[in-house]
């Protein structure tokens, strides 16, 4: 008996520790909310979406990776995965440390190269060099549209399986 209150007093302690050490969001910082910035018409995100219905904190977080039927609920209220058209609609950016930028300040975003979780094993690939990105509506039975850029030249809208893990930029409904 004395073995399981000795346990249980660790274990009570431990608990009060590591919450009051869990990291705090800075003061001001909203990373459910996001002003956006608009871009042919359409006004995006300038953050990725971390937990869902929340945007990490800082443009350059990578937030967390989504297979695209967890991506259908991930933007916070308000917000909504971008169409192809959008995605397209953002040109080819230019490459910068780990990401791109797309269009031209003061209206700029930049999307951090997150890189993705592979349905063949499961690991995480490109990340620093890679960036994919979700849009609805899916194409067909198993795959749907997704914007893909590297630090080469390779920025386009392609197909990919929704089982992907890929990250989530949203746009103002």
């Amino acid at each position: 008996m004395q073995k399981l209150i000795s346990f249980l007093s660790v274990a009570f302690f431990a608990t009060i520790l590591f919450t009051a050490c869990e990291p705090k969001e800075p003061s001001g910082s909203t990373p459910t909310t996001d002003e956006g910035v608009v871009i042919n018409g359409v006004k995006w995100a300038t953050r990725n979406v971390g937990s869902t219905g929340t945007f990490v904190t800082n443009p350059q977080d990578y937030g967390n990776l989504y297979t695209w039927e967890e991506a259908q609920s991930a933007c916070p209220s308000g917000w909504r995965l971008p169409t192809e058209t959008e995605l397209r609609g953002l040109g080819e950016g230019t490459w910068t440390t780990k990401g791109r930028e797309f269009s031209t300040a003061p209206n700029k975003i930049f999307l951090p190269a997150a890189g993705c979780i592979s349905i063949i094993d499961f690991s995480l690939y490109d990340l620093g060099t890679g960036g994919y990105y979700w849009s609805n509506p899916e194409n067909s039975f198993d795959g749907a549209y997704a914007l893909n850029f590297d630090s080469g030249s390779t920025c386009g809208v392609f197909s990919y399986y929704k089982r992907h893990g890929f990250s989530v930029r949203c746009v103002k409904e």
